[in-house]
């Protein structure tokens, strides 16, 4: 499949359209026979502008002369011809983005099954959080999965397409990407069994010699290569005219629950860090560059100020005039008055703190090194450097929490609150929800009238003292039971779509697929809150994020001296 380019394709290094968008790169126009590729975020046009990871892939396609690179979002449908597409790669960060993902399906005429699509139609894949932690609930929908990082990936996807593009057999184009790409998982590649339908799986084997038993994640080995920076600068994005700078990438804490800190940490012998950062000169080049266009910046990264030249950034930001700097979340236990007191110079009025819980016991229990003096303390140095308000992020649903350890960290707002009486308090909590690749995998979840119980204790307690936002429980049950569910459920995401896609289309779905006799699945509960067994195989046991599972089950065992 080729295109007819344009062959008056030009734009200048920052250009300004009618969507307010501003290049910091020199997109090239793309050769007669140039890969047409869409990058496609299931979500609104603003939203897709500040997902850095989407945005700068995007821009590496766009550099390509050999690439022919579109962007669609969930507003811009229709904007493109099927026909003239080879892939369509989905950013895939949440389990709900699935509905958006089948309505592009739809209006591209697309089958929604990757068995009943041709050679003529574009392959399609996905890469994000989701399918890097389990893919297989949406297996049966995408030809192949992006397992990783996409910046070195991307290439050799590419390269290997480009060799076998002249084949006329879908299938065995996906084959020779499967065979010859690291980290490309594609799932009708693998012959899947399982124990009865109402079992957990029997086994999962390749059906070819090439395809490998394991999918290995693929992680950029130089940061200092791919220090990440918003490429298109928009005042329509969420983030709007801002310039989002990627500090650092994952987390070396390794807390039980987290797949942020799990996902990114190198394989064994592979000597990769569980965070990385390129070199401070690097990110301030980004810096540097980008201000010349706005004077937001947002700096990115769950351990921002576990940089080792984190300082030397501050000194450079404190040194910007007129400059807004803000960040997402920091950690407690890093936290200096120089770090605070840049964000407050920045304009910030409010930072976010993750604590998970309030109990000792707790943080104990999930591997959050974080002591009550540090948390206190962070708390004091807000308040002492001017801020109106510090946002909490904490967690219920814990395994072997109790209700008192619930009541502990409401106690440890009402502290804060009384030491700091200026300064507004507002806590974010969830409930605990087993991810796939976390030595938590196998533990069970509390069920939804348990997290609404724990919710109202919060409530109750938080009064006059701190603002309480809570999630919804049933969409931490829809992602519980997605989050370790297998390819079985493919029918009820089906229908769950088909129904419109709101949370309360679930059980309807479920419901009536039961009664037409096609729910040839387990509960829902077996998937969302079942404790599984050690030895059990679990369907996503063919990625490989590069920690062992028997490593795995024994850090996610309580430590030496937990009292239950």
């Amino acid at each position: 499949m080729t295109t007819e380019t344009n062959k008056n394709f030009a734009r200048p290094t920052y250009r300004q359209d009618d969507q307010s968008e501003i290049y910091l790169y020199q997109p090239t126009a793309p050769n007669p026979d140039a890969i047409c590729i869409a990058m496609v975020y299931p979500a609104a046009y603003q939203i897709a502008l500040s997902s850095l990871g989407y945005m700068i892939l995007f821009q590496q396609l766009d550099m390509s002369p050999d690439i022919d690179a579109r962007r669609i979002y969930a507003d811009t449908l229709n904007d493109h011809n099927p026909k003239e597409l080879e892939f369509m790669g989905f950013s895939f960060a949440f389990e709900l983005d699935i509905i958006k993902i089948l309505e592009n399906f739809a209006v591209y005429h697309i089958p929604m099954f990757a068995k009943d699509r041709e050679r003529e139609h574009p392959l399609i894949f996905a890469g994000g959080p989701v399918p890097m932690s389990n893919p297989e609930p949406f297996a049966d929908f995408f030809d192949f999965f992006l397992i990783g990082e996409g910046e070195e990936m991307l290439p050799r996807l590419i390269d290997v397409y480009r060799e076998n593009r002249h084949l006329t057999d879908r299938e065995e184009l996906i084959q020779r990407l499967a065979a010859n790409v690291p980290g490309l998982y594609a799932p009708g590649m693998y012959d899947v069994q399982y124990e009865g339908p109402d079992g957990p799986l029997a086994s999962i084997t390749p059906k070819y010699d090439d395809i490998p038993v394991l999918v290995e994640k693929q992680l950029v080995s130089n940061m200092d290569d791919f220090v990440a920076s918003t490429p298109i600068i928009s005042d329509k994005a969420i983030f709007s005219s801002t310039l989002l700078v990627e500090i650092m990438r994952g987390c070396a804490h390794r807390c039980r629950f987290c797949l942020a800190s799990y996902s990114m940490i190198g394989p064994v012998g592979s000597g990769l860090p569980g965070a990385r950062g390129g070199a401070i000169e690097k990110v301030i080049a980004r810096i540097e560059n980008g201000i010349q266009y706005t004077n937001k910046v947002n700096l990115i990264g769950a351990l921002i100020s576990e940089h080792p030249e984190f300082s030397t950034l501050c000194d450079y930001l404190d040194n910007k005039q007129d400059l807004t700097v803000s960040s997402s979340s920091l950690r407690v236990d890093t936290l200096t008055p120089q770090i605070v007191n840049t964000f407050k110079r920045g304009g910030q009025k409010q930072l976010a703190l993750a604590i998970e819980t309030g109990s000792e016991r707790m943080r104990r229990r999930i591997h959050k090194n974080l002591k009550h003096e540090q948390i206190l303390q962070a708390a004091e140095m807000m308040a002492k450097a001017g801020m109106e308000s510090v946002k909490f992020f904490g967690m219920i649903g814990l395994p072997d929490e109790t209700e008192h350890d619930i009541e502990l960290l409401a106690e440890l707002m009402r502290e804060i609150h009384k030491n700091n009486p200026k300064l507004k308090i507002h806590l974010g909590s969830s409930s605990f929800i087993p991810k796939a690749g976390t030595p938590f995998q196998w533990q069970a979840k509390i069920s939804n009238k348990q997290v609404d119980q724990g919710f109202k204790i919060l409530r109750q307690s938080l009064q006059d003292v701190a603002d309480l936002q809570a999630s919804s429980a049933k969409w931490d049950y829809f992602q519980a039971f997605l989050s370790r569910g297998d390819r079985r459920l493919s029918k009820l995401i089906i229908r769950f779509y088909e129904l419109g896609g709101g949370l309360g289309s679930v059980n309807k779905a479920h419901q009536e697929l039961k009664a037409e006799g096609l729910a040839d699945f387990p509960e829902l509960d077996w998937y969302a809150l079942r404790e599984r067994p050690e030895h059990e195989i679990l369907p996503w046991e063919m990625i490989s994020l590069g920690t062992p599972k028997h490593i795995l089950y024994k850090e996610g065992l309580p430590p030496a001296g937990f009292e239950r």
